[in-house]
């Protein structure tokens, strides 16, 4: 290879990707020709057919042409790191130049990209390299200059997934010079030679001014994105094959957006969808007579604004939410500005739900000649196989580098092999509102997830589901989302005025809008802020069938529960008993089925199980309580169950017992009582196990009587509240009580309540205010841009929460033996068995489980090799341990 380099130009005695001598073709790609395929990447997702190109060169009131070729001329050089003589010896056999022992690779290219800019790029303006045109800048002007080039740097040297520092380094210790070549020398020529087939039209104008600097700064996140996801396809061998021999870099250009195009194409990126125009929810159901809903209604006759928007809409289950937030979504694709949407969810049971749910409908927001994407974000392994075999293929010849890196296309077939990552780049998506999140957390790679939600209206399902902390999160995710140019959709059944409050003075504050107090009370409510003066609050009437009242009445001991249950059985009624705890709710099963005169007609649920009996379980309850379940499966059967009762499962009972919780939770799982038409029943009433009640509590009064209850939900205050505003009503009837049921629990100020509580309140309320400043410790500085700083960034196993927990939780494996006394997994012979034998617990409780030891530690760690789905777990053989137990009907039993 060396002969052959004999009389080369410079730049192209350096190689960007190696593979190893035995395979066949070329052992390496010139460094300058990987550095045109990414930048024909991401040239292409910045065509004019985009609206992302339209949205930046707006806010960055610069024309397209002139951003698109600035931006991409910088993608050039996101690997200026590999010209250092440290990378370039990293493979034996493929030295072009020789190495030099004076410079080993110990830091990462990405690093060594931002050192070497930080050192020459001075140089390289003055003496022409970059072809910028001098002029005399004042101290000012020159301040804002290196703050713009050095955001602009910093995007494309993150092109692995996180900003990059060069502190501490020293060019020669990586960058060598010898008789045969001269590193930083060969860097400059590539890069004047980039720049001369640019032709960049350098926008000094915006460049030199502190307000277009700072612009920039919110946008790098997503143009960080676009970096990442332009390297990884770039550095795709099947589309982009390797060349050791030397060009012009202008006759290669158009080889390479040739090469880009088709590889955009076959990974699915490169089609433009056209939104149609909304015609009445009809034109979704092939024509048929639909009624809209009097939210739907209005979400059709509601003026669209120009700029971001933030849409709340609040009724009851039942009302068509989901539908009047895909008319809303449709309506802001055809209006421009975004190119598809995401639904995001608090569970993946809920998910599952809504992606089931939209099903063919997605395809009805675009005319026939698009295919958009759809995606879920979480599970879905089938989905997820196909996507990685379409998207890049296997790579099995790239180089794994040194100092801690994959090449490229490796770790490209690891992320998108996750699909709760991919799915944020699909032009339809449904997952947990967790994936959106981890946009504005420190995780690597979290800027591809805001360049998938910069096209994308963004729509969060069940937003009352969320805890203090997880709120202050999305707060700052709806912030960004707006000063990236997009509009978000709410969806709630049960949001107090407080926290409707906090979202749209949120929203306004990113939009540079005064806050605005909000005034009306009345439920349903559409609620719409921008960054103009005024917000829409309209009330809207009530759906005629999804008014409904529950009568409420009040169990003061666990006899009477289980006394209740029984009796509902003698009669031939199906019930539900929703436990605040998973302990109490397997002490309730134990005790209710002894009871039982067909104790298999007894299911426990919980959260505990393993996943593949956990998917036997929810098969079997939507059997016997499903929507289309028969009378005689239903005749005697009992549930009981935990919270994830009302959060996965789509069935209902004729009664329903249900320990004592906050308002909103009694109100959504009053929602699977007779949720479906089903004849004559007895009116619908909800019992509630509940300590008796008392005016004037003490400290202990929830405790004492429920001790679960009380460790689940510690602000006693709520509780009491929730059973004082219920006994005053009478029941739950919705939506006439809905705002006095909520308001009667979550507005009411400290002074109010009985003393006994009020140390309770005052110690959540320090809580909460702690749970807030974690969450903004926890939070990505999206302002200060996408720069490099000392933020520690962490992989998706890492836990640092979207959900704040009292402690980690902790993946665990269930193990089994076979025939010959082996160790397998639980699910043995299931498809993704290594993902349906996992359960999760608290880290104190997996703690409780026993190590495993010689031959069958081993054989776990034969598995762990064997299934990518293992790593971080931890395993367990319940049948080795004397202290926990499993059972396939029971969960995870503690001692």
């Amino acid at each position: 290879m060396g002969m052959l380099a004999k009389g080369w130009p410079l730049c192209f005695l350096y190689w960007g990707k190696a593979r190893p001598a035995s395979s066949e073709g070329p052992a390496c790609h010139l460094l300058p020709f990987h550095s045109l395929d990414v930048a024909a990447v991401g040239w292409h997702l910045l065509s004019p057919e985009r609206p992302l190109i339209h949205l930046l060169a707006h806010r960055l009131a610069l024309p397209s042409t002139v951003l698109r070729s600035l931006l991409v001329f910088f993608l050039g050089l996101h690997d200026l790191g590999k010209f250092a003589r440290a990378f370039q010896g990293l493979v034996p056999g493929t030295y072009l130049v020789p190495p030099l022992a004076s410079c080993q690779y110990t830091e990462r290219h990405d690093r060594l990209g931002a050192l070497l800019w930080s050192e020459v790029a001075i140089r390289w303006l003055r003496d022409g390299t970059l072809r910028f045109p001098l002029q005399p800048f004042n101290a000012d002007q020159r301040d804002a200059l290196s703050t713009s080039l050095g955001v602009l740097s910093s995007v494309v040297f993150g092109h692995h997934g996180k900003p990059v520092v060069r502190d501490g380094l020293r060019v020669q210790s990586f960058f060598g010079e010898d008789q045969h070549a001269d590193d930083i020398q060969a860097a400059g020529a590539f890069v004047a030679e980039w720049s001369a087939v640019m032709e960049l039209e350098w926008p000094v104008e915006q460049l030199i001014s502190r307000e277009w600097a700072a612009s920039l700064r919110g946008l790098s996140w997503t143009l960080a994105g676009w970096a990442v996801l332009s390297d990884w396809l770039g550095s795709n061998q099947t589309y982009f094959e390797y060349v050791d021999e030397p060009d012009s870099l202008e006759a290669y250009w158009p080889m390479a957006l040739e090469k880009a195009e088709t590889a955009l194409r076959h990974t699915g990126f490169g089609h433009t969808l056209e939104p149609r125009p909304y015609a009445g929810l009809g034109a979704w159901f092939n024509g048929e007579a639909v009624t809209p809903t009097p939210l739907q209604k209005a979400v059709e006759e509601i003026e669209l604004q120009a700029g971001p928007q933030l849409f709340i809409l609040e009724d009851v289950t039942g009302a068509g939410k989901t539908e009047a937030a895909c008319i809303l979504a449709q309506r802001l694709l055809r209006s421009g500005g975004s190119e598809g949407l995401y639904f995001a969810l608090p569970t993946m049971a809920t998910s599952n739900a809504m992606y089931t749910r939209l099903g063919a409908l997605h395809r009805r927001f675009y005319t026939e000649k698009g295919e958009p994407s759809f995606v879920l974000a979480h599970g879905a392994r089938e989905l997820n196989e196909d996507f990685v075999r379409s998207l890049v293929g296997d790579q099995p010849d790239d180089r794994n580098y040194q100092a801690g890196e994959a090449s490229a296309s490796a770790q490209c077939n690891h992320w998108l092999a996750d699909s709760r990552k991919k799915a944020l780049l699909a032009d339809v998506a449904v997952g947990t509102i967790d994936q959106a999140l981890m946009g504005v957390l420190p995780f690597r790679h979290q800027s591809l997830r805001l360049y998938g939600l910069a096209r994308k209206v963004l729509i969060v399902d069940e937003v009352h589901a969320y805890d203090v902390y997880t709120r202050s999160l999305l707060v700052a995710l709806l912030a960004h989302h707006a000063r990236q140019g997009g509009s978000a959709i709410l969806l709630t059944a049960t949001l107090p005025l407080s926290q409707r409050q906090a979202l749209v003075n949120g929203w306004r504050q990113a939009l540079n809008a005064a806050p605005i107090s909000l005034q009306e009370t009345e439920f349903p409510l559409l609620t719409r802020t921008g960054g103009d003066p005024s917000v829409l609050e309209q009330p809207v009437e009530a759906r005629p069938a999804s008014r409904r009242s529950v009568a409420v009445d009040w169990l003061e001991h666990e006899d009477q529960a289980v006394e209740a249950v029984i009796n509902a059985v003698s009669e031939g009624r199906s019930v539900a008993w929703v436990r605040n705890t998973v302990d109490d709710a397997i002490q309730a099963y134990q005790t209710v089925r002894e009871r039982h005169p067909e104790p298999d007609r007894c299911v426990l649920f919980h959260s505990r199980f393993a996943m593949v009996d956990r998917q036997e379980i929810e098969s079997r309850v939507l059997s016997a309580l499903g929507k289309e379940s028969e009378p005689e499966a239903r005749r005697g059967q009992v549930l009981i169950a935990t919270q994830v009762f009302q959060e996965s499962l789509d069935c209902d009972v004729d009664v329903m017992i249900s320990d004592l919780a906050p308002v909103d939770l009694l109100i959504q799982r009053a929602g699977r009582l007779q949720r479906h038409a089903r004849g004559e029943r007895p009116p619908p009433r909800l019992w509630v196990l509940a300590p008796p009640w008392d005016e004037r509590p003490g400290v202990s009064w929830l405790r004492d009587a429920l001790p679960g209850t009380s460790f689940v939900y510690p602000d006693v205050a709520i509780c009491w509240l929730t059973q004082k505003v219920l006994r005053e009503q009478g029941g739950i009837h919705l939506p006439k009580d809905a705002r006095v049921l909520l308001e009667g629990v979550y507005g009411v100020s400290e002074e109010t309540l009985p003393k006994g509580l009020r140390d309770s309140r005052l110690q959540q309320e320090g809580e909460d205010q702690g749970r807030i400043a974690m969450a903004r410790y926890n939070l990505l500085d999206l302002a200060a841009g996408y720069v490099g700083d000392d933020q520690p960034w962490l992989d998706d196993h890492q836990e640092i929460g979207t959900r704040l927990s009292d402690e980690p939780t902790v993946n665990v494996v269930l193990l089994k033996r076979d025939a010959e006394g082996g160790i397998v997994l639980w699910a043995q012979g299931e498809q993704h068995a290594a993902m349906l034998s996992q359960l999760r617990l608290r880290e104190s409780q997996a703690r409780k489980l026993p190590e495993l030891a010689g031959p069958d530690l081993a054989a776990w760690e034969e598995l762990q090799g064997r299934y990518k789905a293992l790593k971080y777990t931890r395993p367990w053989l319940p049948e080795a341990d004397v202290a926990v137990r499993y059972d396939p009907a029971l969960g995870c039993v503690l001692g």
